[in-house]
């Protein structure tokens, strides 16, 4: 073995798990084989991480909220262990969809697998609980999070444990009291967005400057930009690893694994790497971009990171997209119902005319949602209220 294999710890980072509709079958039948020509990097890194985006149960009891709910079969789980997945994150929007009992046999499934999980609990503080293991000699912190929709615990309800700066920074500072490596998973951004809403790259770079050896995010459901910050990696999204689609999104299909290499003397990063693939129930599973298709997607990633390192340029991207989304978000602001095709209706009106409240009535939303107390009261009042 070369010295510097042995002087050095690598660690695997994949996206979005979601072995549900088109894929259940195949990750059922072919275990292992769903990862295709990427299942010997992942064997061969020394940890290995995915974000797992379903629940792996059989019961039916479909929580109530927007957007799908997704549910896979326990044994798709076999397919993450034969391959060498150590790590799960489960701090993400879909690991309640099928409620507490859902999360249950997803826990009891994964730890029978011989897979560490890590950021969900039956409440808020075993949520919150730092996972740890050791790799060649180092004890290596896992602390996962996600942005807070239908899913997050609280004092006393189960969940996922929730993107919170301040806890987040006293999880990070005590693990790395304990642990070489200090690694945070957050399950956030937009969809469709390449790029890191300006809050959320902010809250990355923050938790670097805590002790995070690296920040990685999943969510968006389309390879996004990374960049070294303080000489430790930022990845604000991995896209999609396993995740089916009836009518894929742009760059739906595509997806990337990334391959930090730290010493193990010194616990400094000496490379990253960058595995882009392809993934489809066609394909049935994964399959490695090699020579052009690879030097095409690579460059598109630079093309990525040379506009997060201009901050005009990177601003014009977010206001682009902003201004894209803003029909469907005064839509859904402001419809007094909603129904399927919600989205596609706000193309074919114009919601400004019906919904885009008076420049004094602007002024007052905007202010319920800038300020903190203001929306902390609404937040709670929707929560609590019965119609």
């Amino acid at each position: 073995m070369a010295k510097d294999q042995v002087n050095a710890i690598s660690i695997l980072f994949a996206g979005d798990f979601a072995p549900c509709r088109g894929f259940e079958r195949i990750v059922l039948d072919n275990g292992r084989g769903i990862f295709g020509d990427l299942q010997e990097d992942i064997l061969n890194a020394d940890l290995s991480f995915l974000n797992l985006e379903t629940p792996l149960c059989t019961g039916n009891h479909r929580v109530s909220k927007i957007g799908p709910n997704l549910r896979s079969h326990p044994q798709c789980v076999k397919a993450l262990a034969e391959v060498g997945f150590r790590v799960v994150s489960l701090a993400n929007n879909h690991i309640m969809d099928f409620g507490p009992s859902g999360l249950k046999e997803t826990v009891t499934t994964c730890q029978n697998a011989g897979l560490l999980t890590c950021g969900a609990g039956r409440n808020l503080a075993e949520a919150q609980k730092v996972s740890y293991i050791e790799t060649k000699g180092l004890k290596i912190a896992f602390v996962a999070v996600a942005e807070h929709e239908f899913s997050i615990a609280d004092l006393d309800n189960p969940g996922a444990a929730p993107l919170d700066t301040i806890d987040n920074a006293l999880q990070i500072e005590r693990a790395k009291e304990e642990a070489d490596l200090v690694l945070v998973s957050i399950h956030g951004g937009n969809e469709y967005f390449p790029y890191p809403r300006p809050g959320l790259r902010k809250v990355c770079r923050f938790y670097i400057n805590r002790g995070a050896d690296a920040v990685i995010c999943h969510h968006p459901h389309v390879p996004g930009a990374y960049e070294l910050y303080d000489g430790k990696p930022i990845v604000y999204s991995l896209g999609n690893l396993i995740f089916d689609h009836s009518r894929p999104p742009k760059n739906w299909d595509l997806g990337y694994v990334c391959l930090p290499r730290y010493n193990v003397q010194t616990k400094r990063l000496i490379s990253h790497e960058i595995m882009p693939y392809l993934q489809s129930v066609p394909l049935s599973g994964i399959k490695k971009m090699h020579k052009i298709e690879k030097a095409a997607f690579l460059q598109n990633l630079e093309g990525y990171k040379i506009v997060l390192q201009n901050d005009e340029a990177y601003n014009r991207e977010w206001l682009a997209f902003c201004q894209k989304e803003k029909k469907n978000m005064l839509i859904k602001q402001y419809a007094p119902i909603v129904f399927p095709g919600l989205r596609r209706f706000s193309r074919i009106i114009n919601p400004e005319i019906f919904f885009l409240p008076t420049k004094t009535s602007r002024r007052l939303k905007l202010n319920m949602v800038h300020c903190e107390s203001h929306l902390e009261i609404l937040q709670t009042v929707l929560a609590q209220s019965k119609y």
